[in-house]
């Protein structure tokens, strides 16, 4: 793919909102425009992310802002690509090795993995991400996370050690297309 992607989903079930994000490929990989909003359990938020990955779709740069009742707040994490990560400008050696990122709002940080990944039918991969917990933004944690490939446009999301598992169906591209109980998408 070359030039510009849009996609839009809509949040389902588990909060409602709407994220929307403009992907757009560079010269040494990609830069991701994105908003999310909505409502969940009665607190409305709203964020914008600017996220660039290298052409192997590891994580070099997230900068996050958003707003809700708790009040403003950014991020910044920036990444070498080989493992190495600073939050908000300081070194951060517990996300060392962790390639990607995920937004809890998002349904696009999906597609990190999946493309990165490259995964055979049946085959299955593990990683760390550096998880954000936003709307507030105010938590940031490594999370162990298994991708298996279970068809051609279906993968098994898991949290390893957790109790959270979800099977996602993606496109061509590697966007998410339904996420069940959190997202659909309408564009």
């Amino acid at each position: 793919m070359s030039g510009v992607r849009i996609a839009a989903w809509q949040h389902v079930e588990g909060r409602r909102g709407f994220e929307v994000a403009r992907i757009q490929a560079l010269a040494d990989g990609w830069r991701v425009d994105g908003h999310s909003t909505g409502e969940d359990e009665g607190l409305a938020w709203g964020m914008h992310y600017e996220l660039h990955v290298d052409g192997a779709w590891a994580t070099r740069s997230l900068r996050a802002s958003g707003f809700s009742e708790d009040g403003p707040w950014s991020l910044e994490l920036e990444a070498d690509g080989a493992g190495s990560w600073s939050v908000d400008g300081a070194s951060s050696p517990a996300f060392d090795g962790c390639l990607d990122v995920d937004l809890v709002c998002t349904v696009f940080t999906n597609t990190l993995a999946v493309r990165r990944l490259g995964l055979e039918i049946e085959g299955s991969g593990s990683l760390d991400a550096v998880w954000i917990d936003t709307p507030a933004g105010r938590e940031v944690q490594r999370v162990p996370q298994r991708y298996t490939r279970l068809g051609l446009r279906t993968y098994l999301f898991e949290v390893v050690g957790g109790d959270f598992s979800s099977e996602l169906e993606i496109d061509e591209f590697g966007l998410v297309v339904r996420y069940p109980g959190l997202a659909q998408r309408v564009a």
